[in-house]
């Protein structure tokens, strides 16, 4: 059973604030007020709040996101294991292939995208930035993890997911099939025109994360689909796994 909470509206106004002045791009006082459902007073005493912690600042009346979000995000990145691990590998392999390589960890039920290595022809996966979260039952990056989860963990993700039990049977299937494989490839099935391939990255028990190799379907041939990339993806996995097996994680988060 889960634990009954009640919401805080005050921390719930500052997040809505927090998200509409990066919606709105850089809006005044009263453009907030209008979005927020809250009085004009309270609007401007929490942006004066905001920008004395140093998440707001106010040009000629306008007010933005400061760049101390982008510090703690570098440092929730940073926390992850395979970001060290891997950024190295994939940036090496994306100038080889020509292709678009992202690094994604588990957060809560999604795979998120933490790193993303391409050269200037390779093509982005809409939508194109960090930190965007995709459910793990939904994507080949989410699928690889999810096939290696334990099996209590992996349907509790099903069962919150809305589907339908024949839906998830298919869906229990597939993820059978890539924990045999070891990869997850996607056809245009999760964005039209975009080739993927997924793999998990797992040292022991303890899964880390996935990488995924992606491109747009005209560019592939049977020979690079079916072999060369997934073959590359495998090899660069191998590497980001040996590379977290011998880290000291403790001295290395000491020098970042």
């Amino acid at each position: 059973m889960s634990q009954q909470y009640k919401n805080i509206k005050t921390a719930e106004n500052v997040f809505t604030i927090i998200e509409k002045i990066e919606q709105l791009d850089q809006p005044t006082c009263s453009e907030l007020t209008a979005h927020v459902g809250l009085s004009a007073s309270s609007v401007y005493n929490y942006l004066r709040t905001l920008e004395e912690w140093g998440y707001v600042i106010r040009n000629d009346g306008r007010y933005r996101l400061t760049l101390k979000f982008l510090q703690k995000g570098r440092a929730v990145r940073n926390s992850y294991p395979i970001m060290h691990a891997a950024t190295e590998p994939i940036d090496v392999l994306s100038k080889v292939i020509d292709e678009y390589i992202s690094v994604f960890v588990k957060e809560g039920v999604h795979a998120v995208m933490i790193h993303e290595a391409n050269s200037h022809h390779a093509v982005h996966v809409p939508p194109p930035f960090l930190g965007e979260p995709f459910h793990l039952g939904k994507v080949p990056q989410g699928k690889v993890i999810l096939a290696q989860m334990p099996e209590s963990d992996r349907r509790e993700i099903l069962s919150g997911n809305g589907l339908d039990s024949e839906t998830t049977e298919r869906l229990e299937t597939e993820l059978e099939d890539i924990r045999e494989r070891g990869l997850a490839v996607d056809e245009g099935q999760s964005h039209e025109n975009i080739w993927a391939v997924a793999a998990p990255v797992k040292v022991g028990d303890e899964i880390y994360g996935s990488l995924l190799i992606s491109t747009v379907l005209h560019r592939l041939d049977e020979r690079r689909a079916n072999r060369e990339l997934p073959n590359l993806l495998v090899q660069t996995v191998k590497e980001v796994e040996h590379r977290l097996s011998r880290y000291d994680f403790d001295d290395l988060y000491s020098n970042w």
